[in-house]
């Protein structure tokens, strides 16, 4: 994956009926709103989206063209986030507009997107704290019961191998590169490398991502996933194309990102993809109303290179002789 995750949850109720003409209106229908927000610890700007559950009596298009069906004109938002200390501080939230937002059926101008501003994370890597052990979030509306959720804060997650002041890496037959670190409750990793091809009037750099978020170790307390030299090899000579104009190929930097988050992340990743024809998410941690609230937090080691002796069994591979790699 990568890094960003855009997710948006929209309300609705649909229920069906074997006949030509169903009734989805139900009696003792009320609004609700729906809140979405993923707090990144890594970030010091934060967002609230909060939309409004809407009945089925009419075409979701048409009920899109009404502001007042899919939002709330007038909503009050609470933020409190609760220090690793044990002490509570409310945050200042501001309404948002949004400028530059994709289209959509239920992006109209009138959408509501809140914000408050706190850094989370203090020090630099390895040596990251956080400040916030949870959030709290509260939604006011006339006439509505409070609506509230509340979340873990994630931990930056710390990457144990290779280590910190580690350059080299190695990758030989029946000794893969072993990334071991420390997550939370939903984990993806993203392993890429650089190849280097040198032409006779330009270099040109291709960058290949090996992608996992299952068939991850877990060992109770570290997380661990290993890349066989077999693999890379195997991508490699699925996507190189052999040249006769190429002077050489070589290996350039190595690359780990760590995507980790919390329990009510990992839950709602599990049904994001909704599990009926209407796509209708089961999955929401919202009192008095409907959405998700999560979070998730990340890593990035960059700098690292194969040494020699990976770099010559790559070179002298009988499968990738084709492609010219050397060993430096």
């Amino acid at each position: 994956m990568k890094k960003n995750i855009g997710l948006l949850v929209l309300g609705g109720l649909f229920l069906s009926a074997c006949e030509e003409n169903p009734v989805i209106q139900t009696d003792g229908f009320q609004t609700k709103p729906v809140i979405y927000s993923i707090i990144d610890s890594e970030d010091s700007v934060h967002f609230i989206r909060l939309g409004r559950f809407f009945s089925g009596v009419t075409d979701p298009a048409e009920t899109a063209r009404i502001p007042d069906s899919i939002y709330f004109r007038s909503a009050n938002l609470k933020v409190t986030l609760l220090s690793t200390r044990g002490t509570k501080i409310n945050v200042p939230v501001e309404n948002f507009v949004v400028s530059d937002k994709d289209s959509g059926m239920f992006n109209s101008d009138s959408f509501g997107v809140f914000r408050f501003e706190k850094k989370l994370v203090v020090g630099e890597y390895p040596l990251k704290a956080l400040l916030y052990d949870s959030v709290f979030i509260e939604v006011n509306l006339p006439g509505l019961p409070v609506a509230k959720c509340s979340t873990s804060l994630v931990w930056p997650p710390r990457i144990w191998s290779p280590f910190g002041a580690q350059q080299f890496i190695y990758i030989y037959p029946d000794n893969p590169m072993r990334v071991l670190w420390s997550g939370d409750a939903w984990n993806e990793i993203d392993v890429s490398f650089k190849i280097m091809e040198q032409f006779p009037d330009t270099t040109v750099t291709q960058t290949f991502y090996i992608q996992k978020t299952n068939d991850i170790h877990w060992n109770g307390k570290y997380y661990e996933i290993k890349i066989p030299y077999e693999l890379i090899v195997q991508i490699l000579d699925q996507n190189l194309k052999v040249r006769s104009d190429v002077i050489r190929r070589y290996f350039g930097p190595f690359r780990i990102d760590i995507l980790t988050g919390n329990q009510d992340f990992d839950i709602f990743m599990k049904f994001r993809e909704g599990i009926n024809d209407f796509n209708y998410n089961p999955f929401f941690n919202v009192d008095n109303g409907i959405g998700m609230l999560s979070g998730k937090s990340s890593t990035i080691k960059t700098a690292l290179y194969l040494d020699q002796a990976s770099r010559l069994k790559f070179a002298v591979e009988p499968s990738l002789r084709k492609f010219r790699f050397i060993e430096y």
